[in-house]
């Protein structure tokens, strides 16, 4: 049994008052949602495209055990509970934000929907975090990202790259060449960049126990070949952990981090052209050739020609997948419902 979750009354109770004030989003197969009073979001996937069924990427149980964490002069902050930094939520419907300010650092981690090359739909998320200097002296300042997905716990392999099986600690130095990693279970999978185009090349990136990684502030005491166990606390209980080193950012300097979340494609994060395809890019390149449309309409207008050149491929193709028919039905009944077409 995990010591994660099995929370105590009390711990339940400040977990549940946490929902409200959490802001939900919703874009294709992805429903994001944002905790304001935790500082951290969930992810899900909708598994059932018929009856409009969700899974959770990452722990239901509790989400708060993945986090984002920031080295600042030598000093560590978990975002979301350090009382330097105040949480609130920022952005739009369609790039929501949290934003964690301090006196001399401002850090926002803003969420782009993404839909990689093969999805029809929506079915991922880049997270960009900035780390802005507000204060008057250059600051050296890194970030360590957590993210506890227990979807492989239950096989001998818990993740695997493109180049590895991963069943015991690993560490993937920046010098590797893998691009990206997946966990999975029967009915769902979860992918993360490593390197590729609109993606930031971290340090490191480590899978071990969730409970050793949650207890290290900063710098993972890794072991290569140690199990997922860390007995008597967690057995079989894994995670994997991105480190960006910190680096000198200047007086009124940002620094960026980049990261993308989705759905397992066999392609990655790449399409044919070695380009990662996102509805955002889409979106901007329509808002510059039709500038008099309301945002609303121009969104819902791209969505629309990208889905007929869909139509179009599977038609030229002759067949298409049964969840890819049921992808399209979906969103053309959404459209109809929203514009009240009979």
């Amino acid at each position: 049994m995990k010591t994660k979750k099995t929370l105590c009354v009390c711990a339940f109770l400040v977990f549940l008052s946490g929902f409200l004030f959490a802001a939900e989003y919703v874009d294709g197969r992805i429903r994001l949602v944002i905790n304001e009073n935790t500082g951290r979001f969930s992810l899900y996937f909708m598994t059932d495209i018929a009856r409009e069924q969700y899974e959770p990427f990452f722990s239901s149980e509790d989400p708060r055990t993945s986090f984002l964490v920031l080295m600042a002069n030598d000093r560590v902050y978990r975002m979301g509970e350090s009382s330097a930094f105040r949480t609130r939520l920022a952005g739009t419907p369609s790039n929501p934000a949290l934003t964690f300010e301090s006196s001399f650092l401002t850090v926002t981690e803003e969420f782009t929907f993404i839909r990689t090359a093969d999805s029809s739909l929506t079915n991922g998320v880049r997270i960009t975090v900035s780390i802005a200097n507000r204060g008057e002296q250059q600051v050296q300042a890194g970030l360590r990202f957590l993210i506890d997905t227990s979807l492989g716990e239950a096989s001998a392999n818990h993740f695997s790259t493109e180049q590895r099986q991963i069943s015991s600690e690993t560490r993937i130095d920046s010098h590797a060449t893998d691009t990206h990693w997946i966990s999975k279970n029967d009915t769902l999978a979860l992918m993360g960049g490593i390197q590729g185009n609109n993606i930031t090349r971290p340090d490191e990136v480590i899978f071990g126990n969730w409970k050793r990684l949650n207890d290290t502030p900063w710098k993972y005491n890794y072991v290569a070949g140690r199990n997922f166990n860390l007995l008597p606390y967690s057995i079989g209980d894994s995670a994997v952990c991105y480190y960006f080193e910190p680096a000198a950012i200047q007086k009124g300097g940002i620094r960026l981090v980049s990261m993308v979340l989705a759905s397992e494609d066999e392609n990655g994060f790449l399409g044919g052209d070695n380009t990662p395809v996102d509805i955002s890019r889409l979106i901007r390149e329509s808002a510059e050739s039709e500038p008099d449309l309301d945002n609303m309409i121009r969104t819902d207008l791209v969505s629309l020609r990208d889905l007929l050149k869909r139509i179009d491929e599977y038609i030229a193709s002759g067949e298409i997948p049964d969840d890819e028919l049921a992808a399209i039905v979906l969103v053309l009944n959404k459209f109809k419902a929203k514009y009240g077409i009979k």
